[in-house]
């Protein structure tokens, strides 16, 4: 496995370019946007990166030329796991402490205690965005895993528009207060609600991972 994780980490490190491109448009759209932004995009844009390594994978016969070494189809998909943890952590990692660079430089106020709650619960979100592409991106070729991909998106965009525009409408026709809904919301233990996205995403994490490899276990190389 320490090999699979040394060669995807240099076919992360050999888009530089890529790299250096996204940091400096997320540096960017942080002065113009809200600071907040950019936990969420350069998250993203690592999952895009280091799920990239599959799609590497794919060419040139490269599932072949891996199972030709010691390892075991299942060993491969979880070291795609445990790579995607690594990296996402370090990309959430960088991203909270460019936000923090921004609110300093832009002298924004905020509250320590909030920011930190509301960046830590987006780690768990990107590592359930993983845990459903990962699966995709072993079992169906790159060609079909983007149009999947832009099919996940849109589902997920229009759910969360729908739901907006669903829980207004209720919220008008019945006469409920949703400022004083989200009020209550606010009075929940924050820490109760990260541990709770926490062992979501690790069931999530789990469950993805088990039918990954029984997905490489049958795999034809």
């Amino acid at each position: 496995m320490k090999g699979l994780l040394i060669k995807d980490t240099k076919i992360i490190l050999n888009q530089k370019r890529f790299l250096i491109l996204f940091l400096f448009v997320a540096v960017v759209l942080s002065f113009s946007m809200d600071s907040s932004f950019i936990v969420s995009y350069i998250p993203m844009i690592g999952v895009i990166m280091i799920l990239s390594t599959i799609t590497y994978d794919y060419h040139d016969e490269g599932f072949s030329f891996l199972m030709t070494m010691p390892i075991k189809p299942g060993d491969y998909a979880v070291e795609k796991y445990v790579f995607t943890i690594l990296g996402m952590s370090v990309f959430w990692v960088i991203s909270v402490m460019l936000q923090f660079v921004s609110f300093f430089i832009q002298k924004t106020p905020f509250d320590l205690t909030e920011t930190i709650m509301t960046d830590v619960c987006m780690l768990p979100m990107f590592l359930f965005i993983a845990s459903i592409v990962i699966p995709i991106d072993i079992k169906f070729s790159p060609e079909k895993v983007r149009v999947i991909m832009f099919l996940i998106y849109g589902v997920i965009m229009v759910a969360f528009l729908g739901g907006k525009a669903l829980l207004g409408t209720l919220a008008d026709n019945n006469g409920i207060d949703m400022a004083s809904k989200l009020e209550a919301l606010d009075s929940v233990n924050p820490v109760f609600l990260i541990l709770a996205l926490a062992a979501f995403c690790i069931i999530c994490l789990s469950i993805s991972m088990t039918y990954s490899i029984r997905l490489m276990q049958k795999r034809e190389f």
